[in-house]
């Protein structure tokens, strides 16, 4: 039995590469019971180093592992020279990994990938982050029953074994935290929401769809500063942060984008949660934008039933002094008064326990984990 590797070169070999991921849960029932299949042309531009914008400062190669002629598995291998600078470390990361139940195929992904980062001067490996920590990341080991909500990943539990056993290690461990909002105890927190905007002299606002650019820029200026002593972050660039908001603005819904004001009107915090729009994904087989897929988008869309809360940030003079309190009393107010009593926030660092304080504050339980490796390059 033959393994070759090969690396993806043409466009036609990247639609590939990214539909492979179909033959691994289309074949198990079990797995294609929680599985929501990509987007398809979302991931033709996240993998398009002409296109997406983290290739300005990064470098992207992509792999497929081929046994006795049939298509066995994938993996994408990145550089990002601006992480490296930030946290002045050599390492490059993995992502993007599906592969049939098969070590000596997985070692042959894992082994191009190190290969192709260890000619970039790099001298350890993470992952799966697909493509960055500010994109999709982890790798699911606890939580198979249910599936992910948006932007967040599901793969097999043997994928687990797969990359332990070519010699990764845990780096970190990640938590998403499902909130029913029926058991919050919504007075109380009101209650406190309202003293610390009295205390605080601050008001609390949606996002204002018609100077939706600057909004953005007031959400990429806290995000970054909010966020700089976290574990494996870089800041992201303007041209990153349009990006990304141009892909989101035609779901967001402002109800659920909140800003809190000093009494000067200057924006000290922010959260941004959007709707679960996986619970309509799943049923499009990875193309919404067809006639049939966008009707089946739109039906399935009107019953979601969750929002994930993405982030959450707050400058560094307000930590502490809870404002998180005012942005999830207006995050249930909302869900509640229109139906939507579900919220996942994610993911957060097993870590951090400031951030796990405050999720069991508000009734969070965790109930997915996720583990991102680390692996020294020979």
């Amino acid at each position: 039995m033959s393994i070759e590797v090969r690396q993806v070169k043409s466009k036609k070999e990247r639609k590939q590469f990214i539909t492979f991921a179909w033959k691994i849960y289309r074949g198990d029932a079990e797995l294609n019971k929680y599985w929501v299949p990509p987007v398809i042309a979302d991931y033709m531009k996240t993998l398009d180093v002409e296109a997406f914008p983290l290739y300005e400062h990064a470098d992207l190669a992509l792999f497929t592992a081929w046994k006795d002629g049939v298509m066995a598995g994938t993996i994408a291998a990145i550089a990002n020279r601006r992480h490296n600078e930030i946290h002045q470390d050599r390492v490059g990361f993995w992502g993007f990994f599906e592969c049939v139940n098969d070590q000596d195929v997985a070692d042959a992904l894992f082994d191009a990938a190190s290969g192709w980062l260890k000619t970039k001067g790099l001298t350890a490996m993470r992952g799966p982050v697909s493509p960055s920590m500010n994109d999709q990341c982890g790798m699911l080991v606890r939580g198979y029953d249910s599936s992910p909500v948006f932007l967040m990943l599901y793969n097999p539990p043997y994928y687990n074994e797969l990359a332990l056993r070519s010699g990764h290690h845990i780096g970190q461990e990640l938590l998403a935290w499902y909130i029913d909002q029926k058991i919050i105890d919504i007075d109380r927190l009101r209650r406190i929401a309202l003293h610390v905007m009295k205390r605080e002299g601050l008001s609390v606002r949606i996002l204002n769809m018609k100077d939706f650019d600057n909004e953005i820029e007031k959400v990429r200026d806290i995000y970054n500063k909010a966020w700089e002593q976290n574990w494996g972050f870089v800041p992201m660039t303007r041209k990153e942060f349009d990006f990304l908001a141009k892909s989101l603005k035609p779901l967001a819904n402002p109800h659920y984008i909140y800003f809190v004001e000093d009494s000067n009107k200057r924006t000290i915090g922010f959260s941004l949660s959007l709707p679960d729009i996986n619970q309509a994904l799943k049923h499009v087989n990875g193309n919404p934008f067809s006639p049939f897929g966008l009707v089946k988008y739109l039906w399935y869309s009107r019953k979601i039933s969750m929002v994930r809360t993405i982030t959450m940030g707050v400058l560094p003079e307000y930590r502490n002094k809870g404002i998180d309190s005012i942005l999830n009393t207006q995050i249930a107010d909302y869900g509640g008064k229109h139906g939507v009593f579900a919220s996942e926030m994610s993911w957060i660092l097993k870590s951090n326990e400031a951030m796990s304080k405050l999720a069991k504050v508000i009734g969070g339980k965790p109930y997915k984990e996720y583990v991102i490796y680390e692996k020294a390059i020979a």
